[in-house]
């Protein structure tokens, strides 16, 4: 999720009961634990933040040593002395309120650092998501202007995520079985199938199907629209494949992409490849993110990687 919205989940765990039990630092340990993960973009740059960014503070063991810093630096700021207990309150929102709220989505985390790099991604919300930000920011407004029902409005605002992110869950798998009929209707093998959620728009979904070739993609409509898959050729050919093996940058962009496709041009007798992750669209009339631009010599070398160009 975004920086605002981590930040105000912090707050409405805050405000649900906790505060009102150990005060400002619990306050501070909760929207504190629920952004600083984000710390990473201080050290993300270029390509190598594909890697980087939602890497080690992303994980759980990364979890467990933000929160026992972030509880020693809070006990001068109250009358609480118990380290523990505010490590604790900061590894709860680091994990609720930071590291379960990326996974859900279709960016993906590395959990598991320093022991695996996999990516898990649940695949259920966008990255920006109103209907999570919105609710969250009126329980806060809301207790600061009726601070009697400070904590059932906190309490409230986790009720409505709860309920939200389960309904997106039903959603998420019905979409994915409609995908396989229709690669089935189609005469599409299907290897893997895969429904992402779409830019601000939580009721439909857009799916892939992989045959080992194309990548088939439909969107699927819980307004029972028939889904129509259509082909896109998929970044693997034998000279990417080689390509891949000169060039680190190409290795982690084809490691990190998980739909990736390839358009090759030639201009002034250079190769021009652009890799696209299929899993980010064009939004709000920007280029869509995660582009990877390789320029090739006559000769066959490696003389330029962009990075969203």
């Amino acid at each position: 999720m975004d920086p605002l919205t981590h930040g105000l989940i912090g707050g409405a765990m805050a405000q649900a009961g906790f505060r009102q039990r150990w005060g400002r630092q619990a306050t501070l340990a909760m929207v504190g634990g629920a952004m600083l993960p984000d710390v990473d973009i201080f050290w993300s740059h270029g390509v190598w933040a594909l890697e980087t960014h939602r890497g080690i503070t992303h994980s759980l063991v990364g979890a467990l040593g933000i929160a026992a810093v972030l509880g020693a630096a809070l006990l001068p700021f109250g009358r609480e002395k118990r380290w523990p207990l505010l490590a604790g309150l900061s590894l709860l929102a680091i994990l609720g309120g930071h590291l379960f709220m990326d996974l859900v989505n279709n960016y993906g985390i590395q959990l598991f650092l320093p022991f695996s790099r996999a990516r898990p991604a649940l695949d259920l919300v966008f990255i920006l998501d109103p209907l999570i930000t919105l609710p969250m920011l009126a329980a806060l407004v809301g207790g600061a202007v009726w601070p009697a029902r400070a904590a059932r409005l906190g309490q409230a605002a986790f009720a409505w995520l709860a309920v939200y992110l389960v309904a997106l869950a039903l959603s998420h798998g019905a979409a994915v079985a409609e995908l396989r009929r229709a690669a089935e209707a189609q005469g599409v093998r299907a290897l893997d199938v895969s429904a992402l959620p779409e830019p601000l728009n939580p009721l439909t979904w857009a799916g892939f199907v992989d045959d080992g070739r194309y990548y088939w993609r439909g969107r699927v409509s819980p307004l029972g629209a028939p889904v129509v898959l259509r082909p896109v050729l998929k970044a693997s050919s034998a000279d990417a494949a080689a390509l891949a093996a000169r060039s680190p940058e190409v290795q982690l962009y084809l490691w990190f992409a998980r739909f990736p496709t390839l358009i090759e041009r030639v201009e002034g007798g250079r190769r021009i490849l652009d890799y696209t992750d299929l899993r980010f669209p064009p939004l709000f009339g920007r280029r869509s993110f995660a582009r990877l631009r390789v320029i090739v010599s006559p000769e066959g070398a490696v003389e330029r990687v962009l990075f969203d160009p």
